[in-house]
């Protein structure tokens, strides 16, 4: 198993489908809660992942399937995630995300809802003012960014709680 694989499973999964509305982010989410530098980010990873909402386009980029549905009991969840294992490093670059994070539809497409961050570095990373939480074993540090989909809990949130896995 893959290093982001086990990373995302040990944090809590139950594989399947994704149930939950099909409702993307557009330009018109109040994205006032962020700094500045906060909106630069998003902004920066819309524009690289713009592409990559097409799972189809991910995949020829070499981004690969490396979890079934990621779902936290009474919290949300996160999603498919598809890694580039090549960018898995020590390194945090906003136009070189590590993940996607994907959901289907109510037709089953899937569709791009989130990047993730994933570091090894030695000290917890911070990008745009955003501490990265402690990865699901020792060593890794991880940061999500709902850049396509509206999360209630926030921007940076590991969950979505309007996004549940079907069983």
């Amino acid at each position: 198993m893959s290093l982001v694989a086990a990373a995302v499973l040990a944090a809590g999964s139950l594989p399947g489908t994704a149930a939950g509305s099909s409702v993307l982010h557009d330009d018109d989410d109040d994205d006032s809660k962020l700094t500045s530098q906060q909106r630069d980010l998003v902004e920066t990873l819309r524009d690289v992942t713009e592409d990559y909402r097409s799972l189809d386009e991910a995949m020829e980029d070499g981004y690969k399937k490396v979890t079934g549905c990621v779902e936290k009991a009474r919290v949300g969840a996160m999603g498919f995630h598809y890694a580039k294992n090549s960018l898995i490093d020590a390194k945090t670059d906003a136009h070189h995300p590590e993940i996607l994070v994907y959901m289907p539809n109510r037709h089953g497409r899937y569709k791009l809802v989130a990047v993730e961050f994933l570091s090894t570095a030695k000290k917890r990373p911070v990008i745009a003012g955003v501490k990265f939480d402690n990865g699901p074993f020792p060593k890794t540090f991880a940061l999500h960014a709902w850049v396509w989909r509206e999360n209630p809990d926030g921007m940076f949130a590991a969950y979505n709680p309007d996004l549940k896995c079907r069983k």
